[in-house]
């Protein structure tokens, strides 16, 4: 029996990690997962420095999931 050399291609995950940034300019992010099928995300999370709920928005893609 013969074993032969095929290379599967490898399957994207339907999820990504991103970084979210703080828009108050306070610096700090978090991380959170999305689908890749989405656009950007923009949402509304707390910012412990102002104390306040800010609109966060999606700086980069860190890795697949």
């Amino acid at each position: 029996m013969l074993l032969s050399a095929v290379s599967f291609a490898k399957s994207k995950s339907k999820t990504i990690l991103v970084r979210m940034v703080s828009q108050a300019g306070t610096g700090y992010s978090f991380n959170t997962k999305r689908s890749r099928l989405r656009e950007k995300l923009t949402l509304l999370h707390y910012d412990p420095i102002v104390k306040t709920k800010v609109l966060f928005v999606e700086q980069k893609k860190i890795r697949s999931l």
